[in-house]
């Protein structure tokens, strides 16, 4: 299942010259939490979250640029399994899409979560079946720096706020993107805060605020919940119609933690596409790439195969030949060759492109051509 029906074309582009405070005005006007950072009309990447959560920042100064963070692109075509495991595996919620090297959209974690749950993998499974984490914790009268100190260390996006123990609250990077960051820069040591600056020349004084209760911004009403034995098809739909990126977990009145959008990404990215197709790769090991893009190369190559074998129906073979040949500075040009033998025919095709996932895409393009011209005319 391919990502094309939920790309979200109306991106929200922020110049990297902006302030932060200029960002969170235009975040607030556009009614988004990302926006992607250009520079001269080329995407540079998305802002650090752990650069920004910072209580000394002085939000109508720094300027975009130097808070970026990069990040890899999906093609338009991507399969949803692929996806899932790219952004787990970059801890992203949000990802640029991109079409022969242009952006044209990004793909919002939730939004994937929620087309994930037609898979037949998970129509089944329940709230319980997933790997919850024990969610990070504060009392409602710890400080805001604390909770922030706690949110960068563990690189989280939500922590659980407690009374004596029970649920109280959640907080998110989006409260904290919007109640703190975001909060007036004439203001008391009150609760009477929240409106988003978008005045360039507003100096913020965080001196005071970030020693207020966390239980200040954290949401803490008409908090939306799931039952551990709940589908996961209705987590997935509670949190869809309510556009939260977690639910707090209850097990007979206790809770047991947080579901969030990324616990659904390492679910959806960990699933087996059915292969009726043995592949052998060549060369692989002499391109130096991380573990991750090996992993993620390994479902690519799967998922384009098992568009393949929709046509094909038998069980066939697969050797793909990559090769790095060419370098341009920090740049390395990739070479794959594909050969796909099932019983009486074989069929070859080859392409080449600066970024592996683009050369590896077009050569099974190239491969499906050929295989629905053979079955066509067959």
């Amino acid at each position: 299942m391919e990502i094309t029906p939920i790309i979200k074309t109306n991106m929200l582009k922020l110049p990297e010259e902006i302030t932060v405070s200029e960002m969170i005005g235009r975040l607030k006007k556009s009614e988004t939490n990302t926006g992607l950072v250009f520079r001269n009309e080329k995407y540079v990447g998305l802002v650090d979250k752990k650069k920004l959560l910072r209580t000394k920042l002085d939000t109508s100064n720094i300027k975009l640029g130097s808070l970026v963070q990069n990040t890899p692109l999906l093609d338009d075509h991507a399969d949803i399994i692929e996806s899932a495991y790219l952004m787990f595996e970059s801890n992203l919620e949000t990802i640029p899409v991109a079409r022969n090297k242009e952006i044209i959209g990004v793909l919002n974690g939730l939004d994937l979560s929620s087309l994930a749950a037609d898979l037949p993998e998970l129509a089944n499974l329940k709230v319980q079946d997933l790997k919850i984490a024990k969610a990070l914790t504060l009392n409602k009268d710890d400080s805001l720096a604390k909770a922030i100190d706690l949110l960068k260390q563990q690189r989280a996006d939500h922590l659980a706020v407690l009374d004596k123990g029970k649920l109280y609250g959640v907080l998110s990077y989006t409260d904290l993107l919007k109640k703190f960051l975001g909060s007036t820069p004439q203001r008391e040591v009150s609760t009477k805060f929240g409106k988003l600056s978008t005045s360039r020349g507003a100096k913020p004084d965080t001196t005071n605020i970030d020693l207020l209760p966390v239980s200040n911004f954290s949401t803490n009403d008409n908090l939306k919940i799931v039952n551990s034995t709940d589908n996961l098809t209705t987590a997935l739909r509670t949190m869809t119609q309510g556009k939260v990126s977690c639910l707090p977990v209850i097990d007979k009145g206790k809770f047991l933690g947080l579901l969030t959008v990324k616990n659904l990404l390492r679910l959806i990215g960990s699933l087996k596409i059915k292969e009726n197709f043995n592949i052998k790769f060549i060369g692989l090991k002499d391109l130096g790439l991380q573990k991750y893009d090996v992993e993620a190369l390994k479902k690519i190559t799967a998922n384009e195969a098992f568009k393949i074998q929709r046509v094909v129906k038998n069980n066939f073979n697969l050797s793909v030949h990559l090769k790095e040949y060419q370098k341009d500075g920090s740049r390395h040009k990739y070479a794959v060759n594909l050969r796909v033998e099932y019983p009486g025919k074989i069929i070859t095709a080859s392409q080449d492109d600066w970024d592996w996932r683009t050369a590896v895409r077009k050569t099974f393009a190239n491969a499906k051509n050929e295989v629905n011209k053979m079955f066509k005319y067959s």
